[in-house]
Protein backbone atom coordinates (compact mmCIF):
# COMPACT_ATOMS: atom_id res chain seq x y z
CA UNK A 1 0.00 0.00 0.00
CA UNK A 2 1.09 3.41 -0.85
CA UNK A 3 2.84 4.73 2.16
CA UNK A 4 1.40 8.54 1.70
CA UNK A 5 -1.99 6.78 1.37
CA UNK A 6 -1.55 4.78 4.76
CA UNK A 7 0.28 8.25 6.49
CA UNK A 8 -3.54 10.03 5.10
CA UNK A 9 -5.72 7.29 6.64
CA UNK A 10 -3.90 7.46 10.20
CA UNK A 11 -4.24 11.05 10.43
CA UNK A 12 -7.73 10.50 9.32
CA UNK A 13 -8.14 7.81 11.92
CA UNK A 14 -6.21 10.24 14.69
CA UNK A 15 -8.94 12.85 13.77
CA UNK A 16 -11.92 10.76 13.98
CA UNK A 17 -10.99 9.49 17.22
CA UNK A 18 -9.85 13.04 18.76
CA UNK A 19 -13.37 14.31 17.99
CA UNK A 20 -14.88 10.93 19.53
CA UNK A 21 -12.95 11.78 22.35
CA UNK A 22 -14.90 15.95 22.24
CA UNK A 23 -17.82 14.41 22.22
CA UNK A 24 -17.46 12.15 24.46
CA UNK A 25 -16.42 14.59 27.22
CA UNK A 26 -19.14 16.99 26.58
CA UNK A 27 -21.49 14.38 27.34
CA UNK A 28 -20.00 13.73 30.68
CA UNK A 29 -19.80 17.00 31.55
CA UNK A 30 -22.48 18.44 30.26
CA UNK A 31 -23.36 21.12 32.74
CA UNK A 32 -26.76 22.73 30.81
CA UNK A 33 -27.62 18.95 31.25
CA UNK A 34 -27.04 18.86 34.90
CA UNK A 35 -29.04 22.14 35.59
CA UNK A 36 -31.87 20.83 33.48
CA UNK A 37 -32.04 17.73 35.53
CA UNK A 38 -31.94 19.88 38.54
CA UNK A 39 -34.57 22.23 37.34
CA UNK A 40 -37.19 19.41 36.30
CA UNK A 41 -36.99 18.12 40.29
CA UNK A 42 -36.87 19.65 43.67
CA UNK A 43 -33.44 19.53 45.77
CA UNK A 44 -34.84 16.52 48.09
CA UNK A 45 -35.89 14.39 45.00
CA UNK A 46 -33.26 15.11 42.46
CA UNK A 47 -31.74 11.90 43.07
CA UNK A 48 -34.90 10.24 43.19
CA UNK A 49 -36.10 11.25 40.11
CA UNK A 50 -32.76 10.95 38.46
CA UNK A 51 -32.33 7.02 39.70
CA UNK A 52 -36.17 6.80 38.43
CA UNK A 53 -35.14 7.99 34.68
CA UNK A 54 -32.01 5.46 34.55
CA UNK A 55 -34.31 2.67 35.49
CA UNK A 56 -36.72 3.63 32.61
CA UNK A 57 -34.43 4.14 30.14
CA UNK A 58 -32.53 0.67 31.17
CA UNK A 59 -36.08 -1.13 30.63
CA UNK A 60 -36.35 0.92 27.28
CA UNK A 61 -32.48 -0.80 26.47
CA UNK A 62 -33.52 -4.10 27.46
CA UNK A 63 -36.80 -3.79 25.99
CA UNK A 64 -35.15 -2.97 22.40
CA UNK A 65 -33.34 -6.16 22.47
CA UNK A 66 -29.77 -5.03 24.57
CA UNK A 67 -28.20 -7.19 27.00
CA UNK A 68 -29.11 -6.46 30.56
CA UNK A 69 -25.09 -5.96 31.36
CA UNK A 70 -24.97 -3.36 28.42
CA UNK A 71 -27.79 -1.56 29.59
CA UNK A 72 -26.72 -0.82 32.62
CA UNK A 73 -23.05 0.89 30.91
CA UNK A 74 -23.70 4.81 31.66
CA UNK A 75 -21.76 5.62 28.19
CA UNK A 76 -24.43 3.25 26.52
CA UNK A 77 -26.74 5.07 28.50
CA UNK A 78 -25.89 8.41 27.03
CA UNK A 79 -25.96 7.12 23.70
CA UNK A 80 -29.40 5.76 23.95
CA UNK A 81 -30.56 9.18 24.67
CA UNK A 82 -28.37 10.32 21.44
CA UNK A 83 -29.85 8.41 19.55
CA UNK A 84 -33.47 8.61 20.54
CA UNK A 85 -32.51 12.38 19.78
CA UNK A 86 -32.00 11.84 16.29
CA UNK A 87 -33.78 8.95 15.25
CA UNK A 88 -37.03 8.76 17.84
CA UNK A 89 -38.18 5.21 15.94
CA UNK A 90 -34.31 3.57 16.23
CA UNK A 91 -33.60 1.66 18.75
CA UNK A 92 -29.88 1.13 20.35
CA UNK A 93 -29.38 -2.30 19.47
CA UNK A 94 -30.32 -1.37 16.06
CA UNK A 95 -27.67 1.20 15.65
CA UNK A 96 -24.90 -1.04 17.32
CA UNK A 97 -26.02 -3.49 14.94
CA UNK A 98 -25.70 -1.30 11.51
CA UNK A 99 -22.52 0.65 13.24
CA UNK A 100 -20.68 -3.03 13.52
CA UNK A 101 -22.05 -4.17 10.67
CA UNK A 102 -20.51 -1.40 8.31
CA UNK A 103 -16.86 -1.47 10.17
CA UNK A 104 -16.75 -5.38 9.68
CA UNK A 105 -17.93 -5.13 6.20
CA UNK A 106 -15.45 -2.08 5.30
CA UNK A 107 -12.24 -4.02 6.94
CA UNK A 108 -12.38 -7.19 5.00
CA UNK A 109 -13.30 -5.35 1.94
CA UNK A 110 -10.20 -2.97 2.70
CA UNK A 111 -8.45 -5.50 3.21
CA UNK A 112 -8.78 -8.03 0.58
CA UNK A 113 -8.71 -5.05 -1.95
CA UNK A 114 -5.12 -3.26 0.31
CA UNK A 115 -3.87 -6.67 1.30
CA UNK A 116 -3.23 -4.93 4.06
CA UNK A 117 -4.43 -5.78 8.06
CA UNK A 118 -4.05 -1.81 8.93
CA UNK A 119 -5.30 -0.69 6.19
CA UNK A 120 -8.38 -3.30 6.70
CA UNK A 121 -8.40 -1.57 10.25
CA UNK A 122 -8.66 1.87 9.15
CA UNK A 123 -11.31 1.43 7.11
CA UNK A 124 -13.43 -0.36 9.41
CA UNK A 125 -12.30 2.45 11.86
CA UNK A 126 -14.11 5.37 9.75
CA UNK A 127 -16.99 3.30 8.29
CA UNK A 128 -18.00 2.89 11.95
CA UNK A 129 -17.98 6.51 12.72
CA UNK A 130 -20.25 7.18 9.75
CA UNK A 131 -23.21 5.96 11.84
CA UNK A 132 -22.45 8.25 14.68
CA UNK A 133 -21.54 11.32 12.58
CA UNK A 134 -25.18 11.33 10.89
CA UNK A 135 -26.43 10.82 14.34
CA UNK A 136 -25.33 14.18 15.52
CA UNK A 137 -25.59 15.55 12.35
CA UNK A 138 -29.31 14.33 12.26
CA UNK A 139 -29.85 15.59 16.68
CA UNK A 140 -28.51 18.65 15.99
CA UNK A 141 -30.66 19.46 13.26
CA UNK A 142 -33.49 17.97 14.87
CA UNK A 143 -32.96 19.78 17.74
CA UNK A 144 -32.77 23.23 16.11
CA UNK A 145 -36.15 22.22 14.72
CA UNK A 146 -37.56 21.62 18.23
CA UNK A 147 -36.11 25.10 19.93
CA UNK A 148 -37.65 27.26 16.45
CA UNK A 149 -40.91 25.70 17.40
CA UNK A 150 -40.89 26.19 21.25
CA UNK A 151 -42.64 29.59 20.49
CA UNK A 152 -45.71 28.85 18.49
CA UNK A 153 -46.12 25.59 20.66
CA UNK A 154 -46.48 27.62 23.70
CA UNK A 155 -48.83 30.14 22.04
CA UNK A 156 -51.05 27.29 20.16
CA UNK A 157 -50.86 25.71 24.03
CA UNK A 158 -52.10 29.08 25.40
CA UNK A 159 -55.19 29.82 23.33
CA UNK A 160 -56.49 25.96 24.08
CA UNK A 161 -56.37 26.42 27.84
CA UNK A 162 -57.97 30.13 27.13
CA UNK A 163 -60.78 28.45 25.40
CA UNK A 164 -61.19 26.26 28.46
CA UNK A 165 -59.65 23.04 27.40
CA UNK A 166 -57.79 20.86 30.31
CA UNK A 167 -53.90 20.43 29.63
CA UNK A 168 -54.45 16.90 28.71
CA UNK A 169 -56.75 17.61 25.71
CA UNK A 170 -54.39 20.79 24.74
CA UNK A 171 -51.55 17.97 24.81
CA UNK A 172 -53.82 16.07 22.36
CA UNK A 173 -54.47 18.87 20.28
CA UNK A 174 -50.94 19.85 19.96
CA UNK A 175 -49.94 16.06 19.16
CA UNK A 176 -52.73 16.85 15.93
CA UNK A 177 -52.55 20.31 15.12
CA UNK A 178 -48.59 20.92 15.27
CA UNK A 179 -45.90 20.61 12.54
CA UNK A 180 -43.53 18.04 13.32
CA UNK A 181 -41.21 17.06 14.80
CA UNK A 182 -42.75 18.49 18.00
CA UNK A 183 -46.16 17.50 17.19
CA UNK A 184 -44.71 13.66 17.45
CA UNK A 185 -43.00 15.03 21.07
CA UNK A 186 -46.26 15.94 22.37
CA UNK A 187 -48.32 12.90 20.89
CA UNK A 188 -45.94 10.39 22.67
CA UNK A 189 -46.24 12.48 25.98
CA UNK A 190 -49.98 12.22 25.25
CA UNK A 191 -50.19 8.58 24.73
CA UNK A 192 -48.15 7.70 27.51
CA UNK A 193 -50.37 9.41 29.83
CA UNK A 194 -53.36 8.02 28.70
CA UNK A 195 -51.38 4.59 29.45
CA UNK A 196 -51.39 5.26 33.07
CA UNK A 197 -48.21 7.04 33.37
CA UNK A 198 -48.53 10.66 35.41
CA UNK A 199 -48.41 13.74 33.96
CA UNK A 200 -45.73 15.25 35.90
CA UNK A 201 -43.41 12.00 34.65
CA UNK A 202 -44.68 12.34 31.07
CA UNK A 203 -43.37 15.76 30.53
CA UNK A 204 -40.22 15.48 32.05
CA UNK A 205 -39.43 12.19 29.54
CA UNK A 206 -40.49 15.11 27.10
CA UNK A 207 -37.86 17.56 28.56
CA UNK A 208 -35.09 15.27 28.49
CA UNK A 209 -35.75 14.27 24.97
CA UNK A 210 -36.10 17.62 23.87
CA UNK A 211 -33.03 19.26 25.89
CA UNK A 212 -33.66 22.60 25.58
CA UNK A 213 -33.39 25.17 28.43
CA UNK A 214 -36.54 27.13 26.82
CA UNK A 215 -38.30 24.01 26.70
CA UNK A 216 -37.53 23.31 30.10
CA UNK A 217 -39.07 26.74 30.84
CA UNK A 218 -42.15 25.61 29.99
CA UNK A 219 -42.53 22.12 31.97
CA UNK A 220 -40.95 23.95 34.99
CA UNK A 221 -44.05 26.64 34.95
CA UNK A 222 -46.48 23.02 34.10
CA UNK A 223 -44.83 21.87 36.81
CA UNK A 224 -45.63 24.66 39.99
CA UNK A 225 -48.84 25.36 38.56
CA UNK A 226 -49.99 22.12 38.74
CA UNK A 227 -48.96 22.44 42.59
CA UNK A 228 -50.12 26.14 43.27
CA UNK A 229 -52.55 27.08 40.83
CA UNK A 230 -52.46 30.20 38.80
CA UNK A 231 -53.08 31.44 35.07
CA UNK A 232 -51.23 29.32 33.00
CA UNK A 233 -51.79 30.15 29.71
CA UNK A 234 -50.89 33.79 31.04
CA UNK A 235 -47.73 32.19 32.12
CA UNK A 236 -47.08 30.31 28.70
CA UNK A 237 -47.85 33.90 26.89
CA UNK A 238 -44.97 35.27 28.99
CA UNK A 239 -42.25 32.56 28.11
CA UNK A 240 -43.22 32.79 24.71
CA UNK A 241 -42.11 36.16 24.80
CA UNK A 242 -39.22 36.20 26.61
CA UNK A 243 -38.04 32.75 24.33
CA UNK A 244 -38.89 35.09 20.89
CA UNK A 245 -36.13 37.69 22.53
CA UNK A 246 -33.97 35.08 23.32
CA UNK A 247 -34.18 33.53 19.78
CA UNK A 248 -33.66 37.46 18.43
CA UNK A 249 -30.68 38.39 20.25
CA UNK A 250 -29.37 34.98 19.05
CA UNK A 251 -29.70 35.95 15.66
CA UNK A 252 -28.03 39.46 16.52
CA UNK A 253 -24.73 37.75 17.85
CA UNK A 254 -24.43 35.91 15.21
CA UNK A 255 -24.58 38.28 12.85
CA UNK A 256 -22.11 40.28 15.03
CA UNK A 257 -19.82 37.51 15.14
CA UNK A 258 -20.15 36.33 11.62
CA UNK A 259 -16.93 38.32 10.73
CA UNK A 260 -15.01 36.42 12.91
CA UNK A 261 -16.52 33.01 11.89
CA UNK A 262 -15.43 33.75 8.70
CA UNK A 263 -12.01 34.41 9.18
CA UNK A 264 -11.22 31.76 11.11
CA UNK A 265 -12.76 29.53 8.26
CA UNK A 266 -10.45 31.37 6.21
CA UNK A 267 -7.24 31.05 8.02
CA UNK A 268 -8.13 26.97 8.13
CA UNK A 269 -8.94 26.61 4.48
CA UNK A 270 -5.79 28.82 3.36
CA UNK A 271 -2.69 26.59 3.93
CA UNK A 272 -4.75 23.66 2.44
CA UNK A 273 -5.37 25.90 -0.80
CA UNK A 274 -1.64 27.13 -0.98
CA UNK A 275 -0.24 23.47 -0.70
CA UNK A 276 -2.32 22.27 -3.46
CA UNK A 277 -0.68 25.26 -5.74
CA UNK A 278 2.61 24.43 -4.45
CA UNK A 279 1.97 20.96 -5.46
CA UNK A 280 0.19 21.87 -8.92
CA UNK A 281 2.71 24.51 -9.72
CA UNK A 282 6.35 22.38 -8.76
CA UNK A 283 5.61 18.38 -7.56
CA UNK A 284 8.99 18.06 -6.26
CA UNK A 285 9.02 20.88 -3.88
CA UNK A 286 5.95 20.01 -2.08
CA UNK A 287 6.02 16.64 -2.24
CA UNK A 288 8.64 16.42 0.26
CA UNK A 289 6.15 16.71 3.12
CA UNK A 290 4.24 13.80 1.76
CA UNK A 291 6.97 11.63 1.01
CA UNK A 292 9.17 11.68 3.71
CA UNK A 293 8.22 10.85 7.33
CA UNK A 294 9.26 14.27 9.00
CA UNK A 295 6.90 15.68 6.27
CA UNK A 296 4.22 13.70 7.38
CA UNK A 297 4.71 14.78 10.68
CA UNK A 298 5.37 18.21 10.01
CA UNK A 299 1.84 17.76 8.07
CA UNK A 300 -0.28 16.23 10.58
CA UNK A 301 0.99 18.33 13.10
CA UNK A 302 0.54 21.45 11.05
CA UNK A 303 -3.25 19.73 10.83
CA UNK A 304 -3.64 19.55 14.92
CA UNK A 305 -2.70 23.20 15.44
CA UNK A 306 -4.89 24.32 12.51
CA UNK A 307 -7.87 22.09 14.32
CA UNK A 308 -6.98 23.85 17.62
CA UNK A 309 -7.31 27.39 16.18
CA UNK A 310 -10.53 26.84 14.31
CA UNK A 311 -11.54 25.42 18.03
CA UNK A 312 -9.94 28.63 19.76
CA UNK A 313 -11.87 31.04 17.17
CA UNK A 314 -15.22 28.99 17.70
CA UNK A 315 -14.56 29.48 21.20
CA UNK A 316 -14.27 33.23 21.21
CA UNK A 317 -17.11 34.01 18.67
CA UNK A 318 -19.79 31.87 20.88
CA UNK A 319 -21.30 34.16 22.95
CA UNK A 320 -24.18 32.09 25.16
CA UNK A 321 -27.76 34.11 25.80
Amino acid sequence: MDGTILYILIAAVAALFGLGMVFLMQGLTDGDKRKLSQRLGSDDRVDGNTATRRSIVIHQMESAGLPPALAKIQLLQSLHGRVIQAFPELPLARFLLIVSGLAFVSFLISWVIADSLVAGLIAGTIAGYLPFFAMNSKRSKRQRQLADQIPDALDFLSRILRAGHSLTTGLQMMGEELRQPMAAEFRRCYDQHSLGQPLEDCLKDMATRVETTDFAFFVTAVLIQRQTGGDLSEVLNNISGMIRQRIRLQQHVKAKTAEGRFTGYILVAFPAIMFLIAWTMNPGYAGVLLHTSKGMMLLCTAFGLQMLGLWAIRKLTTVKV
